[in-house]
This record gives structure tokens, C-alpha cells and sequence, in this order.
């Protein structure tokens, strides 16, 4: 399909129109060679990126944990962040609570237990 270019001028109030056609470039040989290479390191990169996580995810399943961060909590139980870090507050002295530094994790078992009596979260 040619290339159609329209140039416009204004000369004394009177509009002229050049149209022009033309046949389009041919694409150098190494335009889809580096196309071809760019797609193959992209997906390189987003393999690294997969075997990288898997090595940084736990090998212990959130399941066989002893204690849980208030994220995986969150997951686990599926109770929000927000109602969780409330009810440590409100319980601040009940056993399923473990302070590490200045972090607070959930004992699994003996929250679980604490869930069990529990009418509503």
C-alpha cells in the first residue's frame, strides 16, 4: 500500500496540496534478527525471575510453621491484616501472642484453639 503525504501551504489565502506517494523502506535484515533476540532475553529475564523467587519463597509450608508473621496469618486464616493486628491488641496477654524484638508473630496451634472457643472476629 503506498504512503500517501499531503503538504499544506497558505500562499495569498489559497490552499495547496502536493500529494506524493512512495514505497516503504525495506526493513534491514537485522531489524527482526534483533526483534527475535529482545523476545528471547526478555524471557530469559522473567525465568531468572521465577527461579529467584522460588529460591527466596520458605521451603517450611505456612501449614507446618510453629509461628506466623501477620501477613501469612492473614493468608492462613484468611482474616485481614488490619482485624488481626486489633485482636493482638486487644489480647496482648494471651499465649498465642510470641514478640520477637519488636515484631509480633501468631502461634498457629494455639491461636487456632483461641479461634475455636471464639464466637465472632
Amino acid at each position: 500500500m503506498p504512503n500517501s503525504n499531503l503538504d499544506r501551504s497558505n500562499s495569498n489565502g489559497i490552499t495547496v496540496i502536493n500529494e506524493f506517494t512512495a514505497k516503504p523502506a525495506k526493513v534491514p535484515a537485522m531489524v527482526p534478527l534483533a526483534y527475535g533476540i529482545l523476545c528471547e532475553l526478555k524471557k530469559t529475564v522473567k525465568e531468572a525471575e521465577t527461579v529467584k523467587e522460588e529460591k527466596d519463597s520458605p521451603s517450611v509450608s505456612i501449614a507446618d510453621k510453629y509461628s506466623l508473621s501477620i501477613q501469612e496469618a492473614a493468608e492462613y486464616y484468611g482474616i485481614g491484616e488490619k482485624r488481626l493486628r486489633s485482636i493482638i491488641s486487644e489480647h496482648y496477654n494471651e499465649p498465642f501472642i510470641l514478640e520477637i524484638g519488636s515484631h509480633q508473630r501468631i502461634k498457629r496451634r494455639l491461636f487456632e484453639e483461641f479461634l475455636d472457643q471464639a464466637t465472632a472476629v
